[in-house]
């Protein structure tokens, strides 16, 4: 091993000289410092290349054909507040103390619920897309804040962007306002509504590519929509809490609360957990998303002879906006970084770089080859050495002969006694 003071001895060397030749030292010192920033710039690359950034694309699309969002309606009051009262509640279920005078033994949270939300009649009086009332689907739900709302989903799709393509929504009206709201793609419009008045909606669209990151997990497919699975997400944490269910969380297979104290704990928790985060049970939002902006074009009156509304909902434009995410930083980019900081800095070309390699493979590999080459050049040497020493009998043929009765050391005398 080497030393610490020959070390010391050769730095020493070293600097003894580059301080006497100043042409010397000034390469010594920028060469250091544009490896110091090639290698800077190296481990950023590396860095992007593991981990590549995400950048936006936006371009514009014309549709052939228009799809529309799914729109759902909610009353607001959400529940009848003489139905409330006749079983003894506040106007709505969130006030929970009102509870410990419903009639448990009477009657059901199921029937409760039943005769306080409104249906279909009073809340639609006629609806269609692109000229028919069967291009729709009318899909009911109940919900505890918002009782009980219809969905309108699209049957089918539009060539057309006018009033005539969209939806024509007439809604029955018993009081003053009356608020609509529209949800789709996880954005939420509200949407006020006088008695006796026409409103006409413009909508546009833009289409989300979303590219799945750490920061920003999406899938690709799911059976299930994120709203839904966070939905049932929550519902699955309340019950399991609790130990009951309610009307507006079905499908669950679990009996209704029955009595006033584990009601009464149901709705407290449920409005406690509104905001559970969904991906504790897997609810990711879909890397493919369509957000559909609407915007009031049109206000004026409507008379007909019931309280009614009459909302108009349809585009204006084939013009889509696509937004799309891609990887900002690739393997090319990566060869051009390396590239530019190695010419630059350090003025490398690919000349360069081949003879660099050539007294690499020079150093380590043909060094090696003569060191192993002289070693059996050595052992051959040794072996001639050996062969050209002269050969000795063994121990072993002496002690052969020494012991055979026929042969002594006197045995030519005593031949030479026999023949006289």
């Amino acid at each position: 091993m080497v030393s610490v003071a020959k070390v010391k001895h050769k730095l020493w060397n070293v600097l003894h000289q580059l301080c006497h030749d100043p042409k010397r030292l000034v390469r010594g010192i920028v060469l250091f410092i544009c490896s110091v920033v090639v290698m800077y710039q190296l481990t950023d690359c590396f860095k992007k290349l593991c981990n590549p950034p995400i950048s936006t694309h936006s371009r514009f699309d014309l549709n052939d054909s228009m799809l529309y969002p799914a729109i759902t309606f909610c009353r607001e009051p959400a529940y009848k507040a003489d139905i409330m009262a006749k079983y003894n509640l506040a106007m709505h279920p969130k006030y929970t103390s009102s509870f410990d005078r419903f009639p448990f033994n009477e009657s059901s949270l199921e029937q409760l619920f039943g005769e306080a939300t409104y249906n279909h009649s009073e809340f639609f009086i006629q609806h269609g897309l692109n000229g028919g009332i069967n291009n729709i689907e009318v899909v009911e739900s109940l919900h505890l804040d918002m009782g009980r709302c219809y969905t309108l989903n699209p049957l089918t799709t539009t060539k057309h962007s006018w009033k005539e393509a969209g939806y024509s929504i007439m809604l029955r009206h018993d009081t003053n306002i009356s608020q609509n709201r529209m949800q789709s793609s996880g954005r939420v419009e509200y949407l006020y509504l006088e008695v006796n008045e026409e409103m006409e909606i413009r909508l546009s669209t833009q289409h989300f590519f979303m590219l799945a990151s750490y920061e920003n997990e999406c899938v690709e497919f799911s059976s299930v929509s994120s709203t839904r699975c966070g939905e049932i997400c929550h519902w699955n944490a309340v019950v399991g809490s609790v130990g009951c269910s309610g009307p507006w969380m079905p499908g669950l297979g679990i009996r209704d609360c029955d009595n006033a104290e584990t009601t009464k704990q149901l709705i407290k928790l449920y409005r406690q957990l509104e905001d559970l985060d969904g991906t504790q049970c897997g609810c990711f939002q879909p890397c493919t998303t369509t957000i559909y902006t609407a915007s009031v074009m049109n206000r004026k009156p409507f008379h007909i002879s019931v309280p009614a509304a009459q909302l108009w909902v349809y585009y204006t434009s084939k013009m889509v906006t696509i937004v799309e995410e891609f990887h900002g930083y690739d393997f090319n980019q990566f060869v051009s970084d390396l590239g530019g900081s190695l010419g630059f800095l350090l003025g490398l070309s690919v000349l360069g770089l081949i003879g660099l390699l050539e007294k690499i493979v020079e150093l380590v590999f043909i060094r090696r080859l003569i060191a192993e080459k002289r070693k059996k050049q050595m052992a051959k040497e040794v072996v001639s050495k050996d062969s050209t020493q002269p050969t000795q009998p063994e121990d072993g043929n002496r002690s052969k002969l020494s012991e055979d009765p026929n042969v002594s050391d006197n045995g030519p005398h005593l031949d030479t006694v026999l023949k006289q």
